[in-house]
């Protein structure tokens, strides 16, 4: 289930000038206002380091505003991961198991981060967690870190990049507390494409 938390009042240090920093979420918030839904392809590839071992997936993510997140892993197995405003689903061949975000805080937050970084409405995000931004040579860079260390979370932080030119999302970096690294690499972004009205359920 970790491969979910992507991506898991808003409080933000900037690296190099507030005023870059400022323009920056400004036409971020104006970009992401736009954008109804994302869909497009993933490659991942977690490092376990107890093992020095590279584990590769591959397959396809939706997005839909708001709050509704969908992984469809195609390699090397299948399996569906549905995030809602509501619950998560995790479906394989196997089994389906279903998560209430409402009875777990620790869950909640962490959903609304990954929602942050497949829509890009940062102002989402609990206050529990600050976010830095920088600009780097290939894009704009966020770093997404809690305040408090919880047993509820299992990343020390998050990195996404996006784009220099729109704002999509090229690259997210999970940071485990157990120095495992998720990475995910996406590809083919398209917006606002219509998802039928039972895409988000198990």
């Amino acid at each position: 289930m970790r491969k979910l938390f992507a991506c898991l009042s808003l409080f933000v240090f900037f690296s190099f000038s507030p005023d870059s920093g400022e323009r920056f979420f400004t036409a971020l918030a104006r970009k992401s206002a736009e954008v109804k839904t994302v869909s497009g392809t993933f490659d991942q590839v977690k490092q376990i380091k107890v093992l020095n071992q590279y584990v590769k997936s591959s397959g396809q993510f939706y997005y839909s505003r708001p709050g509704n997140v969908r992984f469809d892993y195609l390699s090397p197995k299948e399996m569906t991961i549905i995030m809602t405003s509501s619950n998560i689903h995790i479906i394989s061949a196997q089994n389906a198991s279903t998560f209430s975000l409402e009875k777990q805080k620790g869950l909640s937050d962490l959903a609304k981060v990954m929602e942050a970084c497949m829509g890009g409405d940062f102002s989402s995000i609990p206050d529990t967690y600050s976010v830095s931004y920088l600009k780097g040579e290939q894009g704009h860079i966020l770093v997404i870190e809690p305040k408090i260390k919880s047993k509820m979370n299992p990343y020390n932080r998050i990195e996404l990049r996006l784009s220099e030119s729109d704002y999509a999302i090229e690259e997210l970096a999970l940071y485990e507390k157990s120095e495992d690294i998720t990475t995910y690499k996406f590809k083919g972004i398209s917006t606002n494409r219509k998802f039928a009205s039972t895409f988000f359920k198990p």
